[in-house]
């Protein structure tokens, strides 16, 4: 049976839009603020870190791991109709810097 490998490829500013996202539908509150030095790692599995600056210029950690992150990636999938099968394995990892959700489906060859 053929198999399939594919990589969806996010933008930090995307991958920053999937959170706020993912946090507003999971009514958890993402900080408010303006974000800065966005960056995304290996580290855990892939994850995102950014500083959000509020208007008192208070500066505001924010680290999110692997599972959440992916979680928010495939809503924002979801919410804008990019094709993400069901029984696909899915997993995460940096492509020239950026974050990448794979997708694998049938016996896909590194899958």
């Amino acid at each position: 049976m053929p198999s399939e490998l594919r990589q969806i490829i996010f933008t930090n500013d995307e991958a920053l839009a999937a959170l706020r996202q993912f946090y507003q539908r999971s009514n958890q509150a993402f900080p408010k603020g303006r974000v800065e030095n966005i960056g995304v790692s290996a580290a855990n599995g892939c994850q995102l870190d950014c500083d959000v600056v509020d208007d008192n210029e208070i500066r505001d950690h924010v680290s999110v791991a692997s599972e959440k992150l992916a979680a928010a990636l495939l809503l924002y999938c979801k919410t804008r109709k990019i094709p993400v099968p069901v029984a696909a394995r899915k997993t995460m990892n940096l492509v020239n810097g950026q974050l990448a959700l794979c997708i694998a489906l049938g016996g896909a060859a590194g899958a």
